[in-house]
């Protein structure tokens, strides 16, 4: 097997790994390799994205601004990995922490395939005679739901765990990184401006 062809397996793996984690398959994780080549492989669109993002600010001439951005979206980015790999130890499930991290990497990206499904919720809803902000607001309520669940599931068939131990550390890592990204926002609050609505030219 040659380079080409072991790199279109992986993507393919990684592709049914996430249908099968979606559909809530425990199978699934058969498909995520435990190696730090595939944990690294998960992370490095979430660094590179806020990398990016605080670059194109930074150009425009908002360095410190930048700076804050970009530590604080790594920070939060590598919080989860080190929290998950704590769990792991104290739930005596270490061996399984790069897989569960792998997974939870990549199972952010399912919510673009949400989004398109819940503007499609929201037109209908919208028929049907509900207003537009509770509607929105509905579509909103169902992806995010969907998210806290498949990751619930994740942490708790990856580390063999219960459901209450899975959903108080889910809580653990949100907060934790809600916290982080909150941060530059709280020293710079021009900063939130600069991000919703960035300056042109």
């Amino acid at each position: 097997m040659n380079g080409n062809d072991g790199f279109a397996t992986s993507v393919l793996g990684t592709l049914r790994g996430l249908v099968g984690l979606a559909l809530g398959r425990v199978e699934a994780f058969r498909e995520f390799r435990n190696t730090p080549a595939a944990f690294s492989a998960s992370i490095a669109p979430l660094i590179a994205f806020p990398l990016v993002g605080a670059a194109l600010l930074g150009l425009r001439g908002y360095w410190v601004y930048a700076a804050s951005l970009m530590l604080s979206r790594l920070c939060g980015v590598l919080l989860q990995p080190v929290i998950v790999e704590f769990a792991a130890r104290r739930l005596g499930r270490r061996e399984r922490w790069l897989t569960t991290s792998t997974a939870l990497n990549w199972s952010i990206w399912i919510i673009f395939v949400l989004i398109p499904a819940a503007m499609v919720v929201n037109d209908g809803l919208v028929s049907m005679g509900v207003g537009l902000p509770a509607a929105l607001a509905m579509s909103a309520g169902l992806i995010g739901a969907y998210m806290l669940w498949l990751q619930a599931f994740i942490l708790r068939t990856g580390l063999k765990t219960n459901w209450w131990k899975a959903i108080a550390l889910l809580l653990v890592v949100n907060l934790g990184v809600a916290i982080l990204y909150a941060v530059p926002y709280l020293f710079h609050p021009e900063l939130l401006r600069l991000t919703v609505s960035p300056p042109s030219g």
